[in-house]
């Protein structure tokens, strides 16, 4: 009898639990703001994966409601308590049993980390990996960037990313703010991943030459013509959501001219690059 009795008492108590539609956290971090939705595959464990925290109180919560929420007062695992969670700065797996209420906060080895960039340069799709000795300092020279903004990255992915407002500085995890970059040219990158410090500067060591930076690109009447360039060319056609339309490879000769399909009436980047010569130029096609 106290078997059945306690059965329905743990049934009554939590159905809201077991068929939760979302489970995330929320805390000193991001201002108590929106919750940062966690995966699940049952409704009961929820996890995410090489999430940067900064030193903060947090607490996991159901349906981005307070009706339902789960502090603790130890880290970096425990149970539920009505308290927030003192998390200690780093990278962290993080995962929580809504039907236990144990929260787990497992350290992401510093081996595991890459970081990389992501921007206007390359249409947003595909990340350049900067390179690394000692899981700190990530940095790549003479990296080809065109004016517009980036951001760094963790992982190739959105859990951990950083932005920024200047074109050196420390950066913000997970900022709304991108890092404008102010000129197409090559640059040297840095960034320290222990105190968020960061440096673009334009490369010493190879510029873009005149060659590229006389060169000229443009559409007349879906037709591409390249000036003040010779040499092979890779040309490539992108839509705003960094898919490939065309590509192809071209002798280029002076004054060359090549009639191109295009759909109409959408934005399109092109992307020529050659030996010292990048261009990328944005086209509506009529």
């Amino acid at each position: 009898m106290k078997l059945k009795l306690l059965f329905l008492i743990y049934v009554i108590a939590i159905p809201s639990l077991m068929f939760s539609q979302s489970v995330g956290f929320l805390g000193g971090f991001n201002g108590w703001g929106s919750d940062v939705n966690m995966n699940t595959s049952d409704n009961i464990t929820f996890t995410i994966s090489n999430y940067y925290l900064p030193d903060t109180g947090l607490k996991f919560r159901q349906d981005d409601s307070w009706d339902n929420n789960w502090g603790g007062t130890t880290f970096p695992n425990g149970t539920w308590a009505d308290n927030d969670i003192p998390v200690e700065a780093g990278f962290y797996d993080i995962s929580i049993d809504i039907g236990s209420t144990e929260y787990t906060f497992t350290p992401v080895s510093p081996s595991d980390q890459n970081v990389s960039i992501i921007g206007d340069f390359n249409s947003w799709a595909g990340d350049v990996v900067l390179s690394t000795t000692d899981y700190i300092t990530y940095t790549a020279n003479n990296v080809a960037l065109t004016t517009g903004e980036l951001k760094f990255r963790r992982d190739g992915n959105w859990n951990v990313n950083y932005g920024g407002t200047t074109l050196s500085g420390t950066a913000v995890p997970n900022s709304g703010d991108n890092i404008p970059i102010p000129s197409d040219n090559n640059y040297d990158i840095s960034f320290n991943i222990d105190t968020f410090e960061y440096s673009i500067t334009e490369s010493t060591t190879m510029s873009i030459n005149d060659i590229s930076k006389q060169s000229k690109v443009f559409i007349t009447n879906n037709q591409l013509h390249i000036s003040g360039y010779q040499g092979m060319a890779n040309i490539t056609v992108y839509d705003v959501f960094g898919r490939i339309i065309q590509q192809f490879n071209n002798n280029i000769t002076n004054d060359f001219k090549k009639r191109i399909s295009l759909p109409k009436n959408q934005l399109l980047l092109i992307k020529v690059e050659g030996e010292n010569l990048k261009k990328v130029i944005k086209v509506i096609a009529q």
